[in-house]
């Protein structure tokens, strides 16, 4: 295997990206069409904020994640969970399910993005690579694990 391909995700693991990613947007894209205009665009303002967060995230990650692998893992998840949990709340600025709905935009989008890239890493930081031009090496809890198992049947089957 080229060194290349070895750093794209593989074919299936590209199209379940793109498969839940799509799911999620078909999912949430109703809620934009029963919610107010003022949610709409507050939620979509909240998740370009998210995108400026994970841009910060995955420079971060340049530096820390070879002496914390861990740590900036679960503070890429935590972020969007966080912000999931307080769109349930009050909060001025996420609550009322404006964060609901931008985490789970962002995560739908962000799916596609690294499965239509071959992103073979965090999907998360899928949208912040298309502005550095790059991929992460932060590992994703799901797709990770099945994408080395991926490379590794298909390695049996090439031998």
């Amino acid at each position: 295997m080229l060194p290349e391909q070895s750093r794209r995700a593989p074919p299936v693991g590209r199209v379940l990206r793109i498969l839940l990613g799509v799911g999620l947007i078909a999912y949430v894209l109703p809620v934009y069409f029963q919610v107010s205009g003022r949610i709409v665009v507050e939620s979509l303002l909240v998740m370009l904020g998210l995108i400026g967060v994970y841009l910060i995230l995955a420079v971060l990650s340049r530096r820390i994640a070879f002496s914390n692998h861990w740590l900036m893992l679960i503070a890429a998840a935590g972020v969007l969970i966080a912000l999931y949990v307080l769109g349930g709340s009050r909060l001025p600025i996420v609550g009322g399910g404006r964060g609901q709905l931008a985490a789970a935009t962002f995560l739908g989008i962000s799916l596609v993005v690294a499965g239509w890239r071959a992103v073979p890493a965090c999907e998360l930081m899928a949208i912040p690579g298309l502005f550095l031009s790059n991929h992460t090496d932060l590992s994703c809890l799901i797709f990770s694990p099945l994408d080395k198992l991926e490379h590794k049947l298909r390695r049996k089957d090439a031998a």
